[in-house]
């Protein structure tokens, strides 16, 4: 966690904030099990950036493009996109409603 932009204040605030703003993971919630989240990812990669202008707004984006998650969560979110996978977890939330939103459902 030592590179840019992770080791940066400016990224400790925003990630303390996003943490503070939503203390649970939000992954575990849409299946059931309740977990506290201690990370802070990136919906689109930072390695998926282009231009480095693009780049650097990436890399302190909005609340909404982050997400809250628990270890074992993050854990399975990276593994699978370092094998190019879809991290989209199959199944229904709490509500029995699909977590895919394309669902025919």
């Amino acid at each position: 966690m030592s590179e840019w932009p992770y080791s940066t204040r400016r990224w400790q605030r925003l990630r303390g904030y996003k943490l503070q703003t939503n203390p649970l993971c939000e992954a575990c919630l849409q299946m059931g099990p309740i977990e506290a989240a201690n990370t802070v990812d990136h919906r689109v990669p930072i390695s998926k950036c282009g231009r480095q202008e693009r780049l650097a707004a990436e890399a302190f984006p909005a609340l909404d493009k982050l997400t809250s998650l628990c270890e074992r969560c993050h854990n399975a979110k990276t593994n699978n996109e370092q094998r190019g996978e879809s991290y989209m977890r199959k199944g229904c939330d709490v509500f029995g409603r699909p977590l895919d939103q394309n669902h025919a459902w």
